[in-house]
């Protein structure tokens, strides 16, 4: 039986804020919290109280509400962040393989992935789910800014190396277009078109829709291009180039260019 529950809830546009709920305190963590009172109303429904902060990197629509949840919320008394990514509000700066506990029987191991940001890190809870960020989205990644096509592919190979049964929890809703690329990157690939459609019926929590998440690592490996890079059909996409770092970053390039012309 699961230690935790998992919350999520939208916020901003496309953003995912979640409460992880250690079942036997009702003790909980905010994930990237940007919205404030939205976070606070989820905990008061579902009645539990916010103890902890996680932060999965510094960028506004994540951190943003992290020093008003602080000084709003009495009972936080911990902000977690990566090392060197100067989330604000900070209290613990972890790197990759910390671990700490969420009320008391919620274990949580940090997977160090910078790329996106300096200190993007992803926090894998009860080894039954892991919180991306802006690392992986469903059938997608972030965008490398100023970090390198092989600390990407590394982030993804820390990722891709939990249990396929994890659940995984992104930072935003970026599933249909993801899904479109996915498509076009392997246009014969059968599985990718169904992910597609079902995509698209599921829509957005921002917006009514019943949303996408939580994508599972199983489900990754099977329909997320970045995921796929080991793949024949995206290796093809990617000119048969055999550097697997060469090839996460035309994947890259290649949905950058297919946003352009979208």
């Amino acid at each position: 039986m699961s230690n935790c529950t998992v919350i999520p809830v939208p916020a901003l546009s496309d953003n995912y804020m979640y409460l992880i709920v250690d079942n036997e305190t009702k003790q909980a963590a905010a994930v990237d919290p940007v919205d404030v009172e939205k976070i606070q109303k989820a905990a008061a429904a579902n009645e539990v109280t916010i103890n902890t902060i996680l932060t999965t990197h510094n960028h506004w629509d994540h951190s943003g509400g992290n020093l008003k949840l602080f000084k709003t919320v009495s009972t936080i008394d911990r902000v977690y962040g990566g090392i060197g990514d100067d989330v604000p509000g900070c209290t613990h700066e972890v790197g990759d393989g910390d671990t700490f506990t969420i009320g008391t029987n919620t274990k949580v191991k940090v997977l160090f992935t910078p790329c996106h940001t300096p200190g993007h890190v992803c926090y894998h809870v009860d080894d039954a789910h892991v919180f991306t960020g802006d690392t992986m989205f469903v059938s997608g990644a972030g965008n490398f800014n100023t970090g390198t096509p092989n600390q990407m592919t590394e982030a993804f190979d820390k990722i891709l190396g939990l249990p396929d049964s994890t659940c995984v929890w992104v930072g935003h809703e970026y599933t249909a277009k993801n899904c479109a690329f996915a498509c076009f990157c392997e246009p014969n690939n059968e599985e990718l078109k169904k992910r597609l459609q079902w995509a698209r019926e599921q829509g957005s929590m921002h917006s009514g829709g019943k949303g996408t998440i939580p994508s599972t690592i199983a489900m990754e490996k099977a329909c997320n291009p970045f995921a796929r890079i080991d793949h024949l059909s995206v290796m093809e996409f990617c000119g048969n180039c055999d550097d697997r770092s060469e090839r996460m970053r035309l994947v890259r390039k290649g949905k950058d260019d297919w946003g352009k012309m979208s």
